[in-house]
């Protein structure tokens, strides 16, 4: 077959899992097997001439017989706990964010696992250091990213690629200071500095105010420009580091602050959509910025940030002189996979740089949404229309235009979070994270000289970068191997992916016209992605905390617990609450159609939902013989009526 067929051969999904009743079986374990045994021959081809450290005649001895005894005891022993879990591979699972995995990924860890790789550092893992770095590259494409100028890596989770996202941005806000100490030092004049307005100015005669609100690019270049200013470029670097904000800590750098600007200015704040996840006020705390300068911007009845309420807390903001250290919009929310307008996210950045002289970091927070970026991009890697993205779903009008929009929005921010072990569909742990400019890496850079030896290549010491030590190399080459069999393109992860949204949206439309008198189901808006909620009510509940209580006693019904397991249920949903302090008036179309007030809300604190997350791609495919969504609408009758 000629590269050109190949390239547009359309991925069949049914070869990519093992399937719901392993349908797969006979090729994946051939590919295991073949895993091992090519692990075993490896083993025992280098250096034959060692020889053999456990002999034959030792395997009879009884305390070898009883050590292997008991290790096949303990495996069966497991065996038979593990089938108490969840079946994460049926579609009858639409709870949480887990599904079948890519039995590419799935042979890749496995294979990789038997060798052990550490991608701290190269050294003790050659191999899957350059798959990490492989990957990164290629979801640095797939965001929109400059592959050339990119820096990216895998992590454990969203929660540390967000919380090296907000840790660069915070070094990157406070730079510029860092820089003018320096050249105050070294006795350096002339420095030029373009403003957010366009204008630009002498270093030495910026207010703090000006300093705090350089560009992320300017301020990387500003850190440049001093270095060709003096003789010795090293004793530059030292100097500005000597002056950081990571080396001295914020008590330290505030008193410097004031000493030498007198009024140190309110602290710098980190925007979010109400919607975010909660490791942002975890990483708030963390890194010393404060969960108090975590504010929250409102969303629309979408469940998107209102980029009208951004702008507005961007000018009260400058009116009061609060920097901002960074912006984040979200890609896939986690309770209804609202996808933000990040297009209109970057015009009010760039309104508020030229109207109001400010400049901050721009982050996606993508971990659940970040793969949809591949329905946007043909097999020649190049981005397609609107309208031929449109097509590839058809009869489904999906992706929505303004999803089409914010994903293609990626390539304007300067950092993204996207989790492979989400919509990525490989084993934990794969988070990741990319920067759309690799200088911010020395910015957090710290030396261990037990692993990261000058003179050596620094492709090879990621940890060096990083805020995590010690990482697989079996996740490296897991997210690898399934990338290699599909594409982040349409023909590969945007065909999977856009048969969860079809799945999402059949449910969602067969709820919307089911008869389910006497009871209510108020359905939240139609899904960005692939996650469909709703809320329950009852003639009989005269309170929505009696309203909320009846969506716990559903949701504890379908869902594995205490007294339930996995095999006792037929369908699995999980649940939310959209609290009042988060969600605001975005929920009152929903209280309306249960027949309560805002202050009703106000009073119970928030509005209970069942959550419903479609990863399977055969939710809606009818390939086998049970019917999914109609068997979802049979059981959740029958446990409304049961609980009821």
């Amino acid at each position: 077959m000629s590269e050109g067929r190949e390239n547009e051969m359309v991925t069949d999904l049914g070869s990519v899992f093992l399937g719901p009743k392993a349908e797969n079986a006979e090729v994946f374990e051939k590919l295991l097997l073949e895993a091992f045994r090519d692990h075993v021959f490896w083993r025992r081809n280098f250096h034959p001439e060692d020889g053999f450290v456990v002999r034959e005649t030792e395997k009879h001895a009884p305390g070898y017989q009883h050590s292997i005894s008991v290790l096949s005891q303990e495996l069966l022993g497991l065996l038979g706990e593990l089938k108490a879990g969840v079946p994460f591979f049926s579609p009858r699972y639409i709870g949480h964010m887990t599904s079948d995995l890519t039995m590419a990924s799935l042979i890749g860890y496995f294979a990789t696992m038997l060798y052990n790789p550490n991608n701290v550092a190269a050294e003790v893992s050659p191999v899957t250091t350059r798959m990490e770095l492989e990957v990164a590259d290629q979801l640095a494409r797939m965001i929109g990213y400059d592959t050339g100028r990119q820096w990216g890596h895998l992590t454990s989770g969203g929660t540390v690629a967000n919380f090296e996202a907000l840790w660069v941005a915070r070094n990157v806000k406070y730079l510029p200071v860092a820089v003018r100490w320096a050249a105050e030092e070294l006795g350096v004049t002339g420095v030029q500095v373009p403003l957010p307005d366009g204008s630009s100015a002498d270093l030495t005669e910026l207010g703090l105010w000006e300093l705090l609100n350089i560009a992320p690019d300017a301020t990387l270049d500003l850190a440049a420009s001093l270095h060709r200013h003096v003789d010795d470029p090293y004793r530059a670097v030292e100097l500005v580091g000597h002056h950081s904000l990571a080396r001295l800590g914020y008590q330290e750098f505030g008193r410097r602050l004031s000493a030498e600007f007198g009024d140190s200015l309110p602290p710098g704040v980190v925007l979010v959509p109400s919607t975010a996840h909660y490791s942002w006020e975890k990483i708030c705390r963390s890194l010393g910025i404060g969960g108090a300068q975590l504010v929250h911007i409102p969303v629309d009845n979408r469940f998107r940030m209102d980029t009208a309420a951004l702008q507005e807390t961007l000018r009260g903001l400058a009116a009061r002189a609060q920097p901002v250290i960074g912006c984040v919009s979200v890609i896939g929310t986690t309770e209804e996979s609202a996808v933000d307008r990040l297009d209109q996210v970057v015009q009010v950045r760039e309104t508020s740089a030229r109207e109001l002289g400010m400049a901050f970091h721009l982050h996606a927070d993508a971990a659940w949404g970040g793969y949809a970026a591949s329905i946007i991009y043909g097999p020649d890697g190049k981005r397609r229309s609107y309208e031929e993205t449109l097509a590839s779903y058809a009869p489904e009008v999906w992706p929505e235009e303004g999803v089409y929009r914010g994903l293609a929005a990626l390539e304007h921010t300067d950092s993204v979070t996207i989790d492979p072990h989400k919509l990525g569909f490989v084993p934990y742990p794969a988070g990741a994270i990319s920067f759309r400019d690799r200088r911010v890496r020395e910015l957090v850079a710290t030396e261990a000289p037990y692993l990261f030896h000058r003179g050596a290549s620094e492709w090879g010491y990621i940890g060096r970068f990083i805020f995590e030590g010690s990482k697989p190399g079996a996740a490296a080459a897991g997210v690898w191997m399934s990338h290699q069999v599909l594409p982040l393109d349409a023909r590969g992860y945007g065909r999977l992916i856009g048969e969860t949204a079809r799945g999402a949206l059949a449910l969602h439309r067969r709820i919307d016209g089911g008869d389910w008198s006497p009871f209510q189901v108020v359905l939240l808006p139609r899904p960005d992605l692939n996650i469909v909620c709703f809320a329950i009510g009852h003639p009989s509940f005269q309170t929505l905390e009696a309203t909320n209580d009846f969506c716990e006693r559903i949701y504890r019904a379908m869902s594995v617990g205490e007294e339930r397991a996995a095999r006792q249920i037929d369908y699995f949903v999980t649940k939310t609450v959209l609290r009042t302090g988060e969600y605001g008036r975005s929920v009152v179309p929903i209280l309306d159609r249960l027949g309560f007030s805002y202050d009703d809300y106000v009073r119970a604190g928030g509005v209970s939902v069942i959550r419903c997350t479609v990863m399977d791609p055969f939710l809606a495919a009818r390939r086998g013989r049970t019917d999914y969504i109609e068997g979802f609408m049979r059981s959740l009758r029958e446990v409304m009526r049961a609980q009821l």
